[in-house]
């Protein structure tokens, strides 16, 4: 096996390909059955991690819920003390929507994270061999090697995977554990975004009312009965402070 013949059905997937899969994102008919899956990845690999976050919280605002990622930057340094290059990475996800809402979003951010094919990915690992210095290897050596990195890149989108894999300047081919940073930088934003989707919606506050006559009368009773000792006008004073506001909870 060498990298030249790498991805030869991959191609011809690519030209058959219809050309409507964004259209498709979203729906909850058999336009998202598994057989047009690889056709998601097509349409993901052509665009890039940060524009299909954006597309994926448009999806999400289209079902009336709001996502609002947070970035965080990273500024890492080498083993020697030496600045390497920065990134950003997401640390968590604000949520407004009720659960109908996040569930119909959910359904269509989870198309979001489909994983490209294994030879799209093989192709791509091909590519970058040629671009870069070291791992110039063929026969059971590249065979290995791509199967390892293959099997791991499946973890994640098809957009994030091209981007790492070639959207990088590497000046040699990467380690695995050196890719996987990438691909967890440009994978954490859609990830916290489902994961936000996945909780369960808070219990909301109570509504609550101010108390009837009746109401007060009977808690400066018990104040009076409980405080006997204490002069009325503190009694009088506990009674109104208590029964301050809306500060009795309706029922439903």
């Amino acid at each position: 096996m060498t990298f030249a013949n790498i991805g030869q059905a991959a191609r011809a997937v690519a030209q058959s390909a219809p050309n409507v899969v964004g259209t498709k994102l979203g729906k909850t008919d058999a336009a998202l059955s598994p057989q047009h899956l690889p056709e998601i990845a097509d349409w993901l690999a052509r665009h890039s991690p940060a524009d299909m976050d954006k597309a994926a919280v448009s999806r999400a605002s289209s079902h009336g819920v709001k996502l609002n990622v947070k970035i965080e930057g990273r500024y890492p340094s080498g083993p020697n003390g030496e600045r390497l290059p920065s990134y950003s990475v997401a640390v968590g996800c604000a949520i407004m929507g009720n659960d109908v809402q996040r569930k119909a979003a959910l359904a269509d951010l989870e198309k979001f994270q489909t994983p490209a094919c294994v030879d799209d990915i093989e192709e791509w690992i091909g590519e970058l061999s040629a671009l870069t210095a070291g791992k110039n290897v063929g026969g059971f050596d590249a065979e290995l090697l791509i199967s390892a990195y293959s099997s791991r890149l499946l973890e994640y989108p098809a957009d994030v995977v091209r981007k790492s894999l070639l959207g990088n300047t590497w000046k040699w081919f990467p380690t695995w554990d050196e890719l996987k940073k990438v691909c967890e930088s440009l994978a954490s934003p859609r990830r916290h975004m489902i994961a936000a989707l996945m909780r369960p919606e808070p219990d909301l506050e109570p509504k609550r009312r101010a108390p009837t006559q009746d109401e007060k009368q009977r808690i400066a009773a018990l104040v009076a009965e409980q405080f006997a000792s204490v002069p009325q006008a503190w009694r009088d004073r506990a009674g109104e402070e208590v029964t301050q506001g809306k500060c009795f909870k309706e029922e439903s």
